[in-house]
């Protein structure tokens, strides 16, 4: 008996063994699935050093796709590891059988729609890409021609560029998309958004006819729709499965707030402790400046740093406030929607929307700067009473209901606010078919009786209305005598005048100095303009004599000290007896030198 107690002790001490071995191994199992996909052995060195160790739904359903060389379709949120999902086949595909790229011909061609965003995946390939031979590129606005065209020029396998830089490009001959066997287009919503549809079009004309498109989005609209049917061949649609559009591990709040109080509140928020880094959204480039001025001014006193970025920025000084931003330096970055997909941040902890975005799908890209890799983050949205309509897009899009936050002295309650319609006015909770005549109960104007309009004058009454007509019935008999024309009376078309004769001034005896002359005849003044010469008197005593001025002549050789300047003659010697007539301005005769006068013998 004891002998088989005890083996059947044993058995039981070691099926318990392997019972706790096997919920061990199912705690702590090796959770790297990445060999599954068949890497190379760099890019899984590489993965093991980032400490990466199990792929993400979107990256478990692409890889494989992708390293097989079929188009495909991806729709995965904001956050969701796209960027691996495409870069690290894509990366394995070129190491298989690796052959030097040709000068200006990358091999691979990856396209984003902002500056940020390229340079975020730029980043991810140059880190997964070490220690192989794999030349990578970046072209972007903002940055010089020279260092692109010089890497250009020597070749590169993997070229991640935005639209409008690459199309120059293209144009000047320092891209050629001959040998490019993988065109993939990332955010492609945003980038129909951004209108890049003819860029990208234009591309695909450029590529050979076995290449492979790979394009992966946030949502999946109309517009995304059709373009996969254009540039796809027989596509693998994948599709993240979600709950929300956003990610799960994102809290969202709501704060009623009027404009006017939107920069205090937010102070009072940003000075919270639990505040580590902050992304405050706005509208508008200026929008972005003037908030950033006023958030500046708050904190100036406080260790508290806060910048802008927006699209007006030159691209080193986006890559340096991001940069600041990214190693805490900068704790709260004001933004707008197109920096909003290049910010790639860890740490993030609140996503504020100082103004709420116009179109829905913004919200998600947002939003989606926080709650990364796992980690909570919250997202605070104000709103004013003209962003109802807004919101209520907002909460569609993402199936979600906003809870809302009153703990704040600015709250209002939205219910006061009339629902917005498109292309409704006003603020308030009167409906509109009530008019002025409605009382304070909110009565309508089809209540009253419109054949009855005493009904709207209560005051008025019938009994009063008799009293008014008798009170004034002798009014009604009187008649205005009528005034009998004058007989004598001119018809009206012979009538004077009388507002244009009251213009006129009488005109009175015109003064004519000349007519009366009686003892002024040596005036000069009124010789001249009887048109007579007037009279010299002599030096010596008695009457004035009219002396008659002589003739002026001209003697050969010679110039009169007096001559007519405005008289001038031809220069020919042969004389016409005519004088140029000069407007009586002095002629112009650069050539003439002027003649001194002789003294005579």
């Amino acid at each position: 008996m004891s002998q088989n107690i005890a083996p059947e002790l044993d058995t039981s001490v070691s099926t318990a063994e392997t019972i706790l071995a096997a919920e061990d191994v199912t705690e702590d199992k090796p959770t790297f699935d990445f060999d599954k996909f068949g890497f190379e052995k760099s890019i899984v060195k590489s993965i093991r050093k980032e400490g990466f160790t199990t792929p993400t739904p979107i990256q478990d359903m692409s890889i494989l796709s992708v390293m097989a060389g079929v188009d495909l379709m991806g729709i995965a949120q904001t956050g969701s590891g796209k960027t691996a999902a495409f870069s690290l086949p894509t990366m394995n595909k070129l190491l298989h059988d690796y052959k030097q790229p040709e000068h200006n011909k990358p091999k691979v061609l990856i396209i984003a729609p902002t500056r940020e965003l390229v340079m975020q995946i730029g980043k991810f390939i140059d880190t997964f890409s070490r220690g192989t031979p794999i030349k990578s590129l970046v072209v972007a606005g903002g940055q010089p021609y020279q260092p692109q065209i010089r890497k250009l020029k020597y070749g590169v396998d993997i070229l991640i560029a935005t639209p409008g830089r690459l199309i120059d490009h293209m144009g000047s001959g320092t891209v050629k998309l001959d040998d490019c066997q993988t065109f993939i287009l990332d955010e492609a919503d945003r980038m129909l958004d951004m209108g890049f549809i003819d860029e990208v079009k234009e591309m695909q004309a450029a590529l050979n006819e076995d290449h492979q498109t790979v394009m992966f989005s946030a949502t999946m609209n109309a517009k995304v729709r059709k373009l996969s049917g254009e540039l796809l061949k027989d596509p693998e649609y994948v599709e993240q499965q979600r709950k929300t559009m956003v990610a799960d591990t994102v809290t969202h709040k709501l704060m009623n707030v009027r404009r006017k109080n939107k920069a205090d509140l937010l102070i009072k928020l940003l000075n919270d402790q639990t505040v580590d880094k902050a992304l405050v959204f706005a509208r508008t480039k200026l929008g972005a400046d003037h908030l950033c001025g006023l958030l500046k001014e708050a904190f100036r006193e406080t260790p508290i740093r806060v910048d802008a970025i927006h699209g007006d920025k030159k691209q080193r000084t986006r890559e340096k406030i991001l940069l600041n931003f990214r190693k805490g330096r900068t704790k709260v970055l004001v933004a707008t929607d197109v920096a909003a997909r290049g910010i790639d941040v860890d740490g993030i902890s609140h996503v504020i929307n100082y103004e709420l975005p116009i179109e829905a799908e913004n919200y998600v890209h947002r939003v989606g700067r926080t709650g990364r890799a796992g980690q909570s983050g919250l997202a605070i949205s104000f709103c004013d009473p003209s962003d109802v309509r807004l919101l209520k897009e907002i909460e569609r899009l993402i199936k979600l209901s906003i809870e809302v936050d009153a703990d704040h002295k600015y709250h209002f309650d939205i219910s006061e606010m009339r629902e917005f319609k498109k292309g409704g006015k006003g603020k308030f909770t009167r409906n509109r078919s009530q008019g002025r005549f409605s009382d304070k109960r909110g009565e309508k104007r089809s209540d009253f009786k419109k054949t009855d309009r005493n009904s709207r004058r209560p005051e008025r009454t019938e009994s009063k209305r008799s009293e008014f007509k008798k009170s004034n019935s002798n009014r009604s008999e009187y008649k205005r005598p009528e005034h009998k024309r004058s007989e004598n009376k001119r018809p009206e078309h012979k009538r004077p005048n009388f507002q244009k004769s009251l213009l006129k001034k009488p005109e009175g005896k015109r003064y004519e100095p000349w007519l009366d002359t009686q003892g002024f005849d040596d005036d000069p003044v009124l010789q001249k303009l009887r048109n007579k010469p007037t009279a010299k008197k002599k030096k010596s005593s008695g009457d004035a004599v009219t002396v008659k001025p002589k003739k002026k002549e001209m003697v050969k050789g010679k110039q009169s000290k007096n001559r007519d300047r405005f008289d001038v003659k031809k220069k020919s010697g042969k004389s016409n007896g005519k004088t140029k007539q000069t407007g009586g301005h002095k002629a112009f005769s650069p050539k003439r030198k002027t003649l001194k006068p002789t003294r005579a013998a």
